[in-house]
């Protein structure tokens, strides 16, 4: 969350409660789930409390991560998908970078999914890579990476954007 007013505003503070759910408990044979005697009740939740913008707002990637490793790269168009009858807005859509790939994820965000789905150790499999924000993320959290790209233009800048956050990461460690 940025903390700004109008993502606050629409997110006011909440306290999760507990979930109650009830599963088969182990016993008996596989048609057991549905009889009562064969179900336990089961209590989780987090307990925690806050705004619920902490679960949805992340901020798009900035022009600095976007571009970052792609120096000697040229500027190109973005594609970006505009609502129909729109054309008067249409100078307000154009908008040119070294990565032009429509969506690309900010580092952070990427950091934080592979470290909420993978197991320390493991390898991270992206078969659609795109610009490489999943790879980048991956490297700086110390996971081994596997992408693959049908766009040859895409893989280079995947290349270069991993590359050079990696590049980063090593100076850093020095």
């Amino acid at each position: 969350m940025d903390g700004s007013e109008e993502v606050v505003e629409g997110f006011p503070d909440t306290k999760s409660t507990k979930s109650k759910w009830k599963g088969f408990s182990g016993e008996g044979s596989n048609e057991g789930w549905q009889r009562k005697s064969h179900t336990k009740e089961i209590e989780g939740g987090f307990n925690d409390s806050g705004s619920a913008s902490r679960f949805f707002y992340c901020a798009k990637a900035s022009k600095s991560e976007r571009n970052k490793g792609l120096e000697g790269f040229e500027e190109k168009g973005i594609s970006i998908q505009q609502p129909h009858n729109s054309k008067d807005l249409e100078e307000r859509y154009k908008m040119t970078s070294k990565n032009n790939h429509p969506t690309v994820k900010p580092v952070k965000l990427m950091q934080y999914l592979c470290r909420l789905i993978t197991p320390k150790g493991g390898t991270i499999l992206d078969p659609f890579m795109g610009s490489g924000s999943t790879g980048i993320g991956a490297k700086l959290e110390g996971f081994n990476f596997i992408g693959i790209e049908l766009d040859p233009e895409y893989l280079k800048i995947a290349e270069a954007r991993i590359n050079a956050w990696e590049t980063d990461k090593q100076k850093k460690l020095c």
